[in-house]
């Protein structure tokens, strides 16, 4: 990614939503030293680790070249034409105006500059074929994708984004009047599959086992059907596609504990 987006040639970066800075920590040693970084985000609590993370990360960058701010990404509190390159990972699709904070960046990137946006379609995310997919009927499918599209509806519609945006990000920024516009894919597919012995599968399993052993699992249920009923949906789909749900996990989990389980988990080619 570096060498595709020529980041030696650039000597600052704003990274807007920029949370605890593991984005940025990524891109910034890349840059041409020595650079400066502006991480804002909307959280205080955000801002004030963020300043450590970074600073920790690179303690022989002067200070004076790393600095953190708290701002919406609406409003973003960094003068107009002052960096490089602008870019925000996984904040667009929490945001009721995305569109606005599209502007707000493109405001700030200096001319010629370079604005990336890391945002994803997680729609597709809950409709993975997987070992078990096979043996359910096709009318289970049918409804748990009514189900999640209902979710994504209601989520927006209560302003709490638009977690489809991914897909719909190059067309934001034509409309915006860029043309010159690059979209990639990412190759990173998290597949699990026996005997689940990467470090990454490992991961994988481990989230499962704390969602199996909590209290609720791995969803929120009153959140969920507050946006499926805000999406169009009904009572009665919410309780037979959640408890399908539920049932699809616990038989997920017990394929893994007996190695048969297995899933892409992504756009595998």
């Amino acid at each position: 990614m570096a060498n595709r987006w020529r980041l030696r040639e650039a000597s600052s970066l704003a990274d807007i939503g920029c949370g605890l800075c593991h984005w940025s920590r990524l891109l910034y040693p890349y840059l041409h030293a020595p650079a400066r970084f502006a991480g804002v985000d909307r959280e205080e609590r955000w801002v004030a680790e963020a300043a450590r993370n970074i600073r920790r990360a690179f303690p022989h960058v002067p200070p004076d070249l790393l600095t953190t701010l708290q701002g919406d990404a609406t409003e973003i509190p960094l003068p107009s034409d002052s960096f490089d390159v602008v870019t925000c990972q996984t904040v667009l699709m929490h945001l009721a105006r995305p569109a606005a904070a599209l502007r707000e960046m493109l405001r700030v990137v200096r001319p010629g500059g370079l604005l990336v946006c890391v945002e994803p379609n997680n729609f597709w995310n809950y409709l993975t074929f997987t070992s078990l997919t096979a043996q359910e009927p096709v009318e289970v499918l049918v409804r748990r994708f009514e189900f999640w599209l209902r979710y994504h509806r209601g989520k927006a519609a209560a302003g709490e984004g638009d977690h489809t945006i991914g897909d719909l990000l190059p067309g934001a920024l034509a409309e915006a009047g860029l043309t010159d516009i690059a979209v990639h894919l990412s190759d990173r597919a998290a597949a699990l599959f026996p005997p689940y012995n990467t470090a990454a599968q490992q991961a994988l399993v481990e989230q499962g086992t704390q969602w199996r052993d909590s209290a609720t699992g791995p969803w929120d249920r009153s959140e969920l059907r507050r946006h499926v009923l805000g999406g169009g949906g009904t009572d009665e789909l919410f309780e037979r596609a959640f408890g399908e749900l539920v049932g699809e996990f616990n038989r997920e989990q017990q394929g893994i504990a007996v190695g048969t389980f297995h899933a892409g988990f992504g756009g595998v080619t």
